[in-house]
């Protein structure tokens, strides 16, 4: 069976800024179905996928990812006719008695409507006859447990929002998703995170990420019991609850300023305007939120595995991009296996709704799994960009394959203290940089931190770095039960206090540090270069951050990694077998 999955609201943002045409720009991404994605499934194997920000270099979009469509269906040589079954991460018209307010909108926006339309628009026939709507929360939980091959599982998701429920708890097992316990959106932990994060002056459902590091400065006590009055877990029920006043979210479009002045009131400080500057206080509110938003989800899972017995969990939903927290959900006494999706956000619905489709069609489960889904390019399309690119001489570049000399003189460049981006295979669905599209520095380097934030990166000088790590000095470096979530860079680790020196450029202000366990079975061409690191520098580690400055998004296409190289402080470009220098 052929299933094309798929997310996004494509009429969503328009509609928002029709109604807000004044939003501040932290306020834009106040809205449903961002993050559009498509991702192909050829008789239970995923052939490709990808997020359209990826195409269109708008970062998040929510629009009808047609460039990603069909990006999957040219990997699999198909037509739009050949397509069985179209899946969509949202089912708001299983909910529409819940929107009477919405009136022409609910249609235009929400509906399945929208979505037939948009396709209908961009030339596909009979589509109607082929949809099928999932609900949001079911496909972020197929998204994690049919990818994760556990046999059976306890699936969490924990977002925004769905359709009507921000937290949901499922029981898999075989090709079942058994609910046991949902939550409304007026008590949504991913909500009261997204609001803190506008509280700090940063972009709601953008900027969550940047929260997260920042708290790893603060020292939360002055505000922890302040948190703990307006967040707390209910053994009881298994529920997380949230005290918002009366109306506290109302007129959420405008920025929650109901929410903004009941926090102000709560915490005694003020909300801070994107171009305050950053103080203590800020990372002091970010690490009582960060720690609270930690504690409410292990106290949840920890209930729910002793409720069911389970001992893996499966994790989805923008919420669980938080490694912080995953790392303590992944320390759980009773976690014996753990699998978060790497697209835990919305564009990871897109996969969700279509392997939850297969498994009611009783297609065969995928078999493994694996990130690098999105587009790659050949040796002899890069040796025409980089023609075009350095017809003026702003770059020099040579060929030597992906032979031993290429992977041993990135090698020295990093031990050199250079800064080289490194672009191989296919790219990475989901958020983070896994070696595919990345930007790699010494793992000690002098400075490294400011230089990449400063010089290349444009971005906050208190963001912190991940390291890439050859799984067999994992346990030499970091302190970590090394479970799934560590090959995606989805969970922290602590760094080993004796091992301090040799990794300093990625262990962040708290001593942690966001891993990604590179073995060769995932990613043959980044295990080769850190097997070369470990040979001139003692340990296979290098800093991997994401290949694009602040506001890109990842980069895609060989095009955009030329242009992007040029702009910014990078020492060499590596690409598939090519060395690219600045003369």
């Amino acid at each position: 069976m052929i299933i094309l999955g798929i997310s996004g609201l494509p009429n969503a943002q328009r509609a928002r800024h029709e109604r807000c045409p004044q939003a501040l720009e932290i306020d834009e991404r106040i809205c449903q179905g961002l993050d559009s994605a498509a991702c192909l499934l050829v008789d239970g194997k995923i052939i490709a996928a990808a997020a359209e920000e990826r195409f269109t270099g708008v970062k998040g979009t929510g629009e009808l990812p047609v460039n990603a469509i069909e990006y999957c269906l040219q990997v699999a040589q198909l037509q739009p006719s050949d397509v069985q079954v179209i899946a969509h991460g949202f089912d708001y018209d299983r909910y529409r008695r819940f929107f009477p307010q919405a009136g022409e909108s609910f249609d235009q926006v929400y509906s399945g409507k929208a979505i037939i339309e948009g396709l209908e628009q961009a030339g596909w026939k009979d589509v109607g006859a082929r949809f099928k709507a999932v609900e949001h929360h079911v496909a972020h939980a197929a998204s994690a447990y049919f990818a994760s091959g556990f046999e059976r599982a306890l699936c969490v998701v924990s977002d925004g929002m769905g359709e009507v429920e921000s937290l949901t708890v499922f029981q898999a097992q075989g090709r079942t998703l058994k609910k046991l316990h949902g939550q409304p959106i007026k008590t949504s932990l991913g909500l009261l995170y997204s609001i803190c994060t506008r509280f700090l002056g940063f972009a709601f459902n953008s900027d969550e990420y940047k929260v997260m590091g920042l708290a790893a400065y603060g020292n939360g006590a002055a505000y922890s019991e302040a948190f703990n009055e307006l967040a707390r877990f209910d053994p009881a029920t298994g529920s997380i609850n949230i005290h918002w006043p009366a109306n506290t979210l109302t007129d959420a479009e405008e920025g929650y300023p109901a929410a903004m002045e009941f926090l102000q009131r709560t915490f005694g400080i003020p909300a801070r305007a994107a171009e305050d500057e950053l103080t203590d206080v800020h990372g002091d509110f970010a690490a009582a939120l960060q720690a609270k938003f930690a504690s409410l989800l292990q106290a949840l899972v920890a209930h729910w595995l002793e409720r069911t017995g389970e001992t893996a969990v499966c994790l989805a939903g923008g919420s669980f991009l938080n490694c912080k927290a995953n790392e303590a959900l992944c320390n759980l006494p009773a976690v014996e296996q753990a699998f978060v999706q790497p697209a835990a956000g919305d564009d990871g619905t897109a996969m969700g709704a279509a392997l939850y489709h297969a498994a009611q069609a009783g297609e065969p489960r995928i078999d493994g799994f694996s990130p690098y889904l999105g587009p790659q390019y050949s040796v002899e399309c890069i040796r025409e960009h980089l023609h075009e690119a350095a017809a003026d001489g702003g770059l020099q570049w040579r060929y030597v394959g992906l032979t031993d000399e290429y992977f041993t003189q990135a090698a020295r460049d990093l031990a050199d203290d250079k800064i080289i981006a490194w672009f191989h295979g296919r790219m990475e669905f989901g958020p983070r940089a896994l070696g595919n599209r990345s930007i790699l520095g010494r793992a000690n380097g002098q400075a490294i931190k400011a230089r990449i934030n400063g010089l290349v990166k444009f971005r906050e000088p208190f963001r912190p770095f991940a390291p890439a790590v050859l799984d067999i000095d994992c346990d030499r470096l970091f302190e970590s039960k090394k479970l799934q979530p560590t090959r995606y860079m989805l969970c922290t680790a602590r760094v080993r206090e004796e091992t301090m020196d040799a990794v300093s450029g990625v262990a962040h202000a708290d001593a942690s540090a966001r891993i990604q366990v590179v073995s060769r079975d995932v990613n043959e061409n980044f295990w080769r270069l850190l097997t070369e690191v470990r040979k001139v520098c003692g340990f296979g580690c290098s800093i991997n951050t994401s290949f694009n400055v602040k506001g890109q998004p990842l980069i895609m296409a060989p095009d955009v990694a030329l242009a992007t190289f040029r702009s910014i402080a990078l020492d060499t470009l590596y690409m598939e077998g090519f060395i690219v220098w600045k003369p």
